[in-house]
């Protein structure tokens, strides 16, 4: 910035412009930080609920898969059961095939003997009756093979339906297990939904700490450039304040050279009158009495001046800068704040506040030039800062309105803006900050509320 090629004015407005723009840019980054700050408390809470459904849906996986492991289990043992009743239909099954051989091998065998083996059950008898009982034993050993076949059968069949019963039973099952597999899956999936949304909430979040943290060391950046600016105005100011005390001291001695001067030529002109007075009188032979000399009264001193005197606030001393409120909460130096969940800072001012303050008024502490009025998105919302000369300023900050303009020239104790709660504030009070050559000190080193 070529700032060395310009004089008076025009460098003052040229700072004045990059305060303007630096003081733009710090409430774009204000704005930009209490989005992403609104932004990251969703983005947290979004996360959080998050978590709670996969803690809620990991548990229902777990139900769900201790379900499945249950009608696998069901499985087995049907699928065990199944396999003892093969095993036992099989064992029936060769039982009837053995008696069905036996009773083919019996039957088999009198075929063959044909009527020779009834011949021989005759001849063998005693009488007609002792052929009846032969004749009814055969009967009677063909009715007991038939019997026991039919039941070894009627055994098969009862073992067959418990078989089908259970292999129902076991399809049955196998559906539940289908379904209860397919309800998994889709748990699984709805987790990894929440699982995947969990992660997007935890992305922006750090998204928005990492670029808060950016923007807070871009505040700061901008901050120190600010303060390097105004440092520059007040040099500025303080060098047009003091070539204007010269300007008068100047005009003071010309104009007294100019008195002496016309002091001079007026003794000079009274000399010579006195001088041809007295050639006249000695020529007229008269004794020459001069006249007494009356001296000229003192002018008085023009204090009067078309420009307002201009006292700093070091050679007169500052104020209290709210003059109906005469209390003070958080003083200069480190403290905790409560609000932010205990964590600590520097706090460079005094905060002056009591309750029912919003809207009390906010004097200029002393005399001096308004280089700030406006809310610049630093945290001090609505503030104002006076240039003091001597390189000292005051800011006074989280105002609700100012009535003060930048350029403005303001007298000790003038109402400069009125108590809020703007900019970064946990409620209504006046943030005061007394600034030396840039570098904020303590207050109290300067105002008190006796």
């Amino acid at each position: 910035m070529a700032l060395s090629v310009m004089t008076g004015s025009a460098v003052t407005a040229d700072y004045e412009s990059d305060i303007a723009e630096l003081q733009r840019k710090q409430a774009s980054l204000a704005e930009e930080k209490k989005q992403l700050e609104d932004s990251l408390g969703s983005y947290e809470s979004g996360a959080e609920d998050q978590e709670k459904y996969l803690e809620l849906y990991d548990e229902k996986m777990k139900v769900q898969e201790e379900e499945i492991a249950n009608i696998k289990e069901q499985i087995s043992i049907l699928n065990d059961d199944i396999a003892d009743l093969e095993t036992q239909i099989k064992g029936k099954e060769d039982e009837v095939a053995q008696g069905i051989e036996e009773f083919k091998a019996r039957i088999r065998a009198m075929y063959m003997n044909g009527n020779d083996s009834i011949a021989s059950m005759l001849a063998g008898s005693v009488d007609f009756y002792d052929i009846l009982a032969r004749t009814e034993l055969m009967e009677k050993m063909s009715r007991h093979d038939k019997e026991m076949i039919d039941g070894l059968n009627e055994k098969i069949t009862s073992l067959n339906n418990d078989k089908a019963t259970l292999e129902a039973t076991k399809t049955e099952t196998e559906q539940k297990k289908a379904e209860a597999e397919t309800v998994l899956v889709e748990l699984q999936q709805t987790y990894a939904d929440h699982q995947e949304t969990k992660q997007w909430y935890e992305a922006q979040a750090e998204y928005s700490r990492n670029r808060t943290a950016e923007i807070e060391q871009e505040q700061a950046d901008a901050e120190v450039e600010l303060q390097n600016f105004i440092r520059k105005q007040q040099e500025e100011l303080e060098r047009k304040r003091e070539e204007e005390r010269k300007r008068k001291e100047e005009e003071e001695r010309k104009r007294k050279e100019e008195e002496e001067r016309k002091r001079k030529e007026e003794e000079e002109r009274r000399r010579q009158e006195e001088e041809q007075k007295r050639l006249e009188a000695e020529a007229q032979g008269v004794e020459y009495v001069p006249e007494p000399v009356v001296a000229d009264p003192e002018p008085e001193e023009d204090t009067s001046d078309d420009t307002e005197q201009y006292v700093t606030g070091a050679s007169q001393g500052f104020i209290w800068p709210c003059p109906t409120v005469l209390n003070m909460t958080d003083t200069y130096g480190y403290r905790t704040i409560n609000e932010e969940g205990g964590a600590s800072d520097f706090h460079k001012g005094i905060d002056i506040n009591k309750p029912g303050c919003a809207g009390e008024p906010i004097v200029a502490s002393a005399s001096g030039t308004v280089i700030t009025a406006s809310n610049t998105g630093n945290g001090y919302g609505i503030h104002v800062v006076i240039d003091h000369g001597d390189k000292i300023a005051t800011l006074y900050g989280h105002m609700s309105s100012c009535c003060v303009n930048v350029g403005d020239e303001v007298k000790q104790g003038q109402t400069i803006g009125y108590i809020g709660c703007t900019g970064y504030a946990y409620g209504n009070h006046c943030h005061f900050e007394v600034r030396v050559n840039g570098q904020h000190t303590d207050p109290l080193n300067y105002v008190s509320m006796g």
